[in-house]
């Protein structure tokens, strides 16, 4: 009897634990499937916000190509109101464009001769413009001619020094283990960061930092004297910055911004330079530097979608009648 009760209270005992362990058992499982639920849900918001962003980006990069397209219309002008969306500022445009309120565009259009072309000048044998704007930069003649002669041998389509020992050709590059063989290109520049490796232009650099900003390759060459900033003129005319503010007052007109609708562009060059007072017995070789007519216009155009922006830079070329694409690129934003 008392071996039979001992026995039954063994078995009960046995399945105390058993229920105890699987109890046990169920209980990890129940927080190893919360904790499977919960990674899943924080994967699956990640992804969403990860899906939310590409697509707050994308459609950034639509407003920015909408942008484009409207201002490669020759019909459109600088200043049109167009060129700025933006439904919270100026809801009325809302008939033009289903926009959100967080979202629209902002373009600028701008006359790519308002830069200097070093092609036109190493090309067209005009070494003076680029000598003078490097010495005004700071750099001694001698420094300016040498960087200069480099630049010539670069772009010309021989392999003899344009002016030894100052130039550089594929022995000196060879010499000075630059380039890979590959230097100079012997062709005109493509693009304004290909300067960058020509002998001497870090010393250029070292003058100025920021002298990427005063040039194109994009243009057809001469610099438009109604889209140029008064320091690019004033440089390329051999002039005072002063003479040339003073004509950019009336250039730009009443409300003396470019740009604007009151701009009374100037058609004709040598009255000009009369203005501004560029040397005269120079006259036939400043007077190709400019043009009062560039036919190839840059076009910014930053789109928005709340805090997310995309930005285009399309360069055209014959806006008016067969337009070109010259470049386009996306520009990050910082």
């Amino acid at each position: 009897m008392n071996s039979s009760i001992s026995q039954i209270r063994m078995i009960r005992g046995t399945r105390g634990d058993l229920a105890a362990s699987v109890l046990i058992a169920v209980f990890w499982l129940m927080a190893a499937l919360g904790l499977a639920i919960f990674s899943t849900l924080f994967v699956v918001h990640a992804d969403m916000e990860v899906v939310s962003d590409e697509k707050a980006s994308f459609r950034a990069m639509q407003l920015a190509e909408t942008g484009i397209a409207i201002a490669a219309n020759a019909n459109i002008k600088e200043y049109d109101p167009l060129l700025q969306q933006n439904p919270v500022t100026d809801p009325g445009l809302m008939e033009y464009f289903d926009f959100g309120d967080n979202e629209g565009f902002s373009v600028k259009i701008r006359n790519e001769s308002g830069w200097l072309n070093p092609n036109q000048a190493l090309l067209r044998g005009d070494r003076a413009l680029l000598e003078g704007i490097f010495n005004f930069w700071g750099m001694e003649l001698s420094e300016a001619q040498e960087v200069v002669s480099a630049l010539v041998d670069w772009v010309d389509a021989d392999d003899i020094t344009s002016a030894a020992p100052e130039g550089a050709e594929a022995d000196w590059y060879e010499d000075n283990g630059i380039g890979d063989g590959n230097y100079p290109f012997n062709r005109a520049f493509y693009e304004v960061e290909e300067m960058k490796f020509v002998r001497g232009m870090e010393l250029v650099a070292a003058y100025k930092p920021n002298w990427r900003d005063y040039f194109t390759v994009r243009s057809e060459g001469p610099v438009d004297v109604n889209e140029a900033s008064p320091e690019i003129i004033a440089l390329a005319a051999e002039t005072e910055i002063e003479w040339v503010e003073d004509f950019i007052v009336h250039r730009d007109g009443v409300d003396e911004i470019k740009d604007t609708e009151d701009d009374l562009p100037f058609e004709d060059i040598n009255a000009v330079l009369d203005q501004i007072q560029s040397p005269p017995d120079r006259r036939d070789i400043i007077s190709r530097r400019f043009t009062t007519r560039g036919n190839t216009v840059r076009i910014e155009s930053t789109g928005y979608f709340g805090d997310f922006k995309r930005q285009l830079v399309v360069v055209l070329r014959n806006r008016s009648s067969r337009p070109a694409l010259l470049s386009r690129e996306e520009i990050p934003i910082q």
